[in-house]
């Protein structure tokens, strides 16, 4: 159990290497870097800046449906997973040669178990996930967004035991002992954070600039899994059960302001999650960890010309999940080119200055179909085979 902890401590400490990401999903923003607090379109505003949805306000009378955005990236550069099955193949082949006394097939099993355990130390995978949807209400006077998100981190690792090795190296075929259960175990550690809320802006003018501050109100709830079982038992989809899982649920607060002090220049600054808050995750073989949410404080500066975009954003603060985790602090930089009416180009850099976390790469597209249906989708990759997507449709009416 010693081994265990130590295991599962540092190995995770590694694993933040790839991840961590944004917090939420949003395709425009996400093909830019994740840059957005200063450059986010009405329908993401909520998500990051709430202030923005007043500066876009006099611009548009319609109603604005973001439904669904879908998004999610991960690493499994040790196949991991894949390594799992063919453990759990080997140990079952195993039983069931000692249960059938055929000492060829244990002989087999045993050499391809212990080649399994060998080849699953340190191995370590990760991956995101969220969805999301907002409703912007025009006014001119008071501009408000109904938005709700939600986004999970998990992180995969095992703690292979030499004792499995050593005791499978020592096997006699012609005289096995009883099966039971391999010292070595997996795991999955997780959080997840659900917001549903509502976003208000108000307009504001100092000296003919143009001046809108937000505050978003929201119900939050938040999950932590914790998953340790034997290396044969595992299974990363049963990180689900109830017994694995806790939660609990809060109120939280997110705030902005933004300004536009030339045509075309915004400068926008953010505060997500204002109210912090720790949560604890189950008990499970001896070992629990601690999911933090906390104040993310947020600057970007984006200038806008008829068909070129171009923005970056800096966190003020490190971010940090889960206590035994660095914290991620992001400096994101990207840009739009709107080629046609109905054809955008989008492109974008992350990098962490904490260097907890690997730099990403992003690409995507946005597509318009007449005044109403728009169509955005993003490619993300960075080093250890990260790789990630984003999906969303939006309607104006």
């Amino acid at each position: 159990m010693k081994l265990l902890k130590t295991a599962l401590c540092s190995v995770i400490f590694l694993s933040s290497s790839v991840c961590a990401g944004q917090a939420y999903y949003e395709a425009r923003s996400d093909a830019m870097g994740g840059a957005s607090v200063a450059s986010s379109n009405r329908e993401g505003a909520a998500f990051i800046n709430p202030a923005l949805l007043a500066l876009h306000a006099p611009k548009f009378n319609d109603f604005a449906l973001l439904l669904p955005v879908l998004g999610a990236d991960g690493s499994d550069k040790d196949q991991m997973a894949d390594k799992f099955d063919a453990l759990e193949d080997s140990y079952d082949g195993l039983e069931s040669a000692i249960n059938a006394l055929d000492a060829v097939a244990i002989e087999r099993f045993r050499v391809d178990l212990i080649a399994d355990l060998e080849s699953l130390k340190g191995n370590t995978a990760y991956v995101s996930a969220g969805i999301g949807f907002s409703l912007v209400i025009p006014s001119d006077k008071m501009a408000m967004a109904v938005f709700y998100k939600s986004y999970i981190d998990a992180v995969g690792v095992t703690a292979i035991e030499q004792s499995d090795i050593d005791d499978l190296t020592a096997l006699n075929p012609n005289s096995p002992p009883e099966v039971s259960d391999l010292d070595s175990q997996g795991a999955v550690v997780a959080g997840a954070v659900s917001d549903f809320g509502v976003a208000i802006s108000l307009p504001l003018s100092i000296v003919n600039m143009p001046i809108s501050v937000g505050i978003s109100p929201k119900f939050q709830r938040i999950d932590t899994y914790n998953y340790v079982v034997s290396a044969n038992n595992f299974d990363s989809s049963d990180a689900n059960d109830a017994k694995y899982r806790n939660d609990e649920a809060t109120f939280n607060l997110d705030v902005g302001v933004a300004m536009e002090p030339i045509g075309g220049l915004v400068v926008g600054v953010s505060g997500r999650n204002l109210i912090s808050k720790d949560v604890e995750t189950v008990e499970t073989q001896g070992r629990k960890f601690t999911y933090q949410v906390e104040p993310l404080y947020t600057a970007g500066v984006a200038y806008d010309w008829d068909s070129l975009t171009l923005t970056s954003d800096i966190d003020l603060n490190a971010h940090q999940r889960f206590d035994e985790i660095d914290g991620t602090q992001y400096w994101r930089l990207g840009g739009e080119v709107r080629a046609t009416d109905w054809l955008a180009l989008r492109l974008g850099y992350r990098h962490d200055m904490k260097n907890s976390t690997s730099d990403i790469y992003s690409l995507g597209t946005g597509l318009a179909f007449g005044q109403a249906f728009y169509l955005d989708f993003t490619g993300m990759l960075g080093s250890d085979d990260a790789i990630g997507g984003v999906l969303q449709t939006s309607y104006h009416f």
